[in-house]
């Protein structure tokens, strides 16, 4: 075997585990806000679902549902787990997010709009896999901070 193959072989056996590990996440589900264990704050979050899916470079997350005005929101971003910004479709406050994952359970995340920082959370799922709070310190859209905890239930 050359070393060109053995390169090959080796490149595609790291996508391949980066796809499994993706696939064996916690967060992989369908998750649903539970607004009365959730401490929402000023943060102008509303009802929402957020569909995580796995990808072979890391995760892709859909959230739809409506704001506290009641308004629609509809966003998505497919991201790695490495802290590399990828950017968010549909949403009027962030334009871009990092994860990174701490351990199998924890993810941090940095919400940016216009290079600022909007959001930093702290992801976890339960051990049990049934819930996954987010604890995110946060700029309003009129430059209030805000600390939220929000609370998913898996469907």
């Amino acid at each position: 075997m050359s070393i060109a193959q053995l390169r090959r072989a080796g490149f595609l056996a790291c996508i391949l585990t980066a796809g499994l590990l993706a696939a064996d996440s916690p967060f992989v589900g369908t998750w649903k806000l539970n607004t009365a264990k959730s401490k929402l704050a000023s943060s102008g979050i509303g009802q929402s679902t957020v569909v995580v899916e796995a990808t072979a470079s890391g995760l892709k997350s859909t959230i739809t549902g409506v704001n506290a005005k009641g308004e629609p929101v509809n966003f998505s971003y497919e991201a790695t787990l490495d802290g590399k910004a990828a950017t968010v479709t549909g949403s009027p406050t962030v334009d871009s997010t990092m994860l990174t994952q701490v351990n199998p359970h924890h993810i941090t995340a940095t919400g940016t709009k216009d290079g600022k920082t909007v959001y930093s959370d702290h992801r976890h799922v339960s051990k049990d896999g049934k819930t996954m709070t987010i604890e995110r310190d946060a700029t309003s859209a009129d430059g209030q901070k805000y600390h939220a905890k929000l609370v998913l239930d898996r469907q």
